[in-house]
């Protein structure tokens, strides 16, 4: 059966990120072919900012004027309503998130894929035909990533669909980062699809079975690293990636925790929890999943001492240390046990 845009539900995590997320959400209304339903994810940003998002999803801060969208508390079934609004009670990650907009989509029979965005993305119109359009021409292929460009430079390219995982330290690699635009999107899709072994959380389009076949993200990863997690499970279930080439996302990058690349005369930052995240759960999932891997990671992790040096932030490796001694021994979750901030303000799901 063919996968058509109106089959598709939305899901878009948001934690004080309004601003962005009504960016995302008006990108939305201008797509040429409408998914069947949104939901955005509030994950306990507090009253104020639920308030803020409903009033402008409700009036002409969106384009087309539709009626203001039906709030549910977590573990309300879902409605009959084009756009929702999920609010959680408290904020347990990323895939925690996505996973309760993604049960809450299911729960509708006729839902066939969920396009997982982050509210920091801004998708061209064509955006999700492209990305069902080539779902459709892939046999075997359950989950698309698109072209994501930054938002910043439009005409440069931060990731094509996804990327490569060095199965002996445990590093990804982009595909076609920094390549520009108009040149990426001249090249064959074929040999990047069959060679992914991820797609990229800021855009992944997804369709239901997967979730039948795998279940969803793994919510010990708080932040990072699980998507790349979920693929790898796809991957060994069988499951093909593709994909859609001329589906474009411009993305801000970071724009919610503050982390961000070296590009285009922009400094290189990671705030001190990112850092540990990302260091910690890249430990774990080679753990997981490649356990014979673990003396070359673990010993890989010299280098990133010597690179914290390079960049003026010894004081960083005891954290590396912590990091990598806590993903080894499978202390996971939110780590507000060594950022007391992460309980509130600090927190964020997005990529």
């Amino acid at each position: 059966m063919m996968l058509t845009p109106a089959q598709v539900t939305v899901v878009i995590l948001n934690y004080k990120g309004v601003e962005d997320t009504l960016c995302c959400l008006n990108a939305l209304q201008r797509l040429e072919q409408q998914p069947g339903r949104i939901i955005v994810v509030d994950n306990n940003s507090g009253k104020k900012d639920v308030a803020r998002l409903t009033d402008a999803w409700s009036t002409a801060n969106i384009l087309c004027h539709k009626p203001a969208p039906v709030i549910l508390c977590q573990g309300d079934c879902l409605p009959n309503a084009q756009q929702i609004l999920l609010t959680l009670d408290s904020n347990n990650g990323f895939a925690s998130g996505n996973n309760a907009g993604i049960r809450l989509a299911l729960s509708d029979t006729s839902c066939k894929a969920l396009w997982l965005l982050n509210n920091d993305t801004e998708p061209e119109k064509y955006s999700l035909h492209y990305l069902c359009q080539r779902l459709n021409k892939i046999q075997g292929a359950s989950i698309a990533g698109a072209t994501v460009a930054y938002h910043h430079n439009r005409s440069l390219v931060q990731c094509a669909a996804g990327g490569f995982l060095n199965r002996w330290i445990g590093t990804s690699k982009l595909a076609y980062a920094q390549l520009p635009l108009e040149e990426v999107l001249k090249l064959e899709p074929t040999a990047l699809e069959a060679s992914l072994d991820d797609i990229l959380g800021a855009s992944m389009l997804i369709k239901r079975d997967v979730f039948d076949r795998i279940g969803f993200f793994s919510e010990e990863f708080f932040l990072y690293t699980e998507e790349t997690e979920f693929c790898l499970r796809a991957g060994q279930a069988g499951i093909l990636f593709a994909w859609g080439q001329k589906s474009i996302i411009y993305h801000k990058e970071g724009a919610s925790t503050g982390a961000q690349t070296a590009i285009a005369g922009r400094k290189f930052l990671r705030p001190v929890w990112v850092d540990y995240l990302a260091l910690r759960n890249r430990v774990y999932m080679m753990r997981k999943h490649y356990p014979w891997a673990l003396p070359l990671v673990l010993l890989s992790y010299l280098g990133v001492m010597l690179n914290r040096v390079r960049r003026g932030q010894a004081d960083r490796i005891p954290l590396v240390c912590r990091a990598a001694w806590d993903g080894l021994r499978g202390r996971m979750g939110k780590p507000d046990h060594l950022f007391p901030a992460l309980r509130d303000s600090h927190e964020n799901p997005s990529h």
